[in-house]
Order: C-alpha cells, then structure tokens, then sequence
C-alpha cells in the first residue's frame, strides 16, 4: 500500500519511518507527486477544525490538501474527529478511520504520559521522590500508571477519587484512598499533587500553607488553579500532550502498529 503521511509533529516523523511511508508532508514543496492509497494524518488533527496541524513546521494547510494526493477510494487514517473531515471523505468516497480511537493506543499514550511525569515532578522539586507524599486525583488509565511509578521511585501515593469503586480499586493497588468531595484543608502534607481530572477542582483556599509541586495532567485550561498555585508558593507544571513532546519516537512507533493492525483487518 503505498502511503503518504501529512502534519503533524516530530512523532509523526517516526511514524512515517515505521510505517515504510512512500512520502511525508510538512506543509512545504518536497516533490510529492503521484497518488496515495492511504494518508495518514497527525494527532492532534486539527485546531481549528479546517486545517492539518502541523507544528513541527510551525504551519497548518487545508484539510482539502489531502484532495490532492488521494487516489479514489483511499483510506484517510486521522488522529482524531472531525466533521470537516467527514464531510471530503463522504463527498469523496474515502474510506475514514480515526485512530486515535484506540483503547490500546490510548493505554500506550497513557503510560508515556507518566513517565513523562515523573521526569518533570522530579525537574521541579529540589527534593526527592523517595520518602514524599503525593497525592494523585482521579485513577483513570494515567493515574494508575502514574502511582505506579511514584510509589516504585519510593514515594507514599494517595488517590483521591469520586466514585467509590475507583477508590476500592486503588486501595486494592496498595495505596491510600480517600474521597475527593471530602478532601479539604490537607493539601500541605503532600510534596507533589498530580491532577487527572477534567474538572476544576481546587480553589485558592485549598492550596493555603501548602508547599509543593502541582502537575496538570488533565485537558484543563491552566487558570485559574495556575494564580491558586503561585499565589501560595507551589510550582505549577502545565503537562499537556507528553508523548509528542518527551517521547516522539515511541508514540510515533505505536502510532504506526496501530494502523498497520487495521491495514491488515481491511
């Protein structure tokens, strides 16, 4: 299947190498001429929703771009949703399959995404891992994987969570759970605070007397939990989209073993 890869940042120059691509486009003239059977297209797609992001060039071209090397029928395999998108491929007749879909990808995005963690909690504290208190809330897929590698560097985890079965699981894991609707006032006894969920859920008061590192780990806007932190001396980490930026080569490489895996179901 001949492919051409288009956008993207620098783990979709690994993905491109993975998988045998016939062409990558950045956005630039590199003589790319002739049909494809299948485009590949980046995560995140787009952030606009009309234009193929492309920020290892610090540029982004039209979603119809793709029009141009498309055989008929090809297979568009993007990184995400969009209605745009939808819409060529529907007019076009392209074969559409989102990716980024994946629970096996988004797994291996996860376990990047701690890692990647772990290296920025340390990078931040004139500390150590070992022997502190964290507290991590939430205990989805990146909260687990994260307290497993605090608490195997020596660290004492703590998880706070909402539903009670999130709790049960991680007191089954070994840590201490709490309840995240009755956790006020006893921020100041953990040295890191790792936050996975998608809601606001400190305010200014919470972080009184506290003295420690907090990492945004969920897809939240940095304020106003940014000033909350500053204003009470802890260092702030915005952490989003880690595997693109510490770990390029594998979410790349795991980028391609997932559409080499529906290539071969199509």
């Amino acid at each position: 299947m001949k492919i051409l890869v288009m956008g993207g940042d620098e783990r979709m120059i690994f993905a491109a190498r993975a998988l045998g691509a016939d062409a990558l486009y950045l956005g630039e003239n590199v003589n790319i001429s002739g049909k494809y059977e299948a485009i590949v297209l980046p995560v995140p797609l787009s952030k606009d929703g009309e234009n193929v992001a492309c920020p290892i060039e610090n540029t982004k071209f039209p979603l119809e771009k793709i029009t141009e090397f498309a055989k008929e029928n090809a297979f568009i395999f993007a990184g995400g949703n969009c209605p745009k998108l939808d819409g060529i491929c529907r007019e076009k007749g392209y074969r559409l399959e989102n990716y980024f879909d994946s629970e096996t990808l988004t797994l291996k995005n996860a376990r990047l995404t701690a890692e990647a963690a772990v290296m920025l909690m340390i990078q931040a504290s004139k500390g150590a891992l070992l022997g502190e208190k964290a507290l991590i809330t939430g205990y989805g897929r990146i909260a687990k994987f994260l307290a497993k590698n605090l608490a195997a560097l020596g660290c004492m985890v703590t998880i706070s969570a909402r539903k009670p079965e999130a709790r049960a699981a991680a007191a089954l894991d070994g840590y201490e759970a709490i309840d995240i609707n009755n956790f006020r006032g006893d921020i100041g006894k953990f040295g890191y605070i790792a936050n996975t969920v998608p809601a606001q859920l400190f305010n200014e008061e919470d972080f009184k007397g506290a003295g420690a590192v907090f990492i945004e780990l969920a897809t939240l806007p940095q304020e106003p939990t940014k000033t909350f932190c500053e204003a009470n001396g802890l260092k702030y980490i915005f952490a989003g989209g880690l595997p693109g930026k510490y770990s390029p080569k594998a979410a790349g490489e795991y980028i391609a073993d997932e559409i080499k895996s529906r290539i071969m179901l199509l």
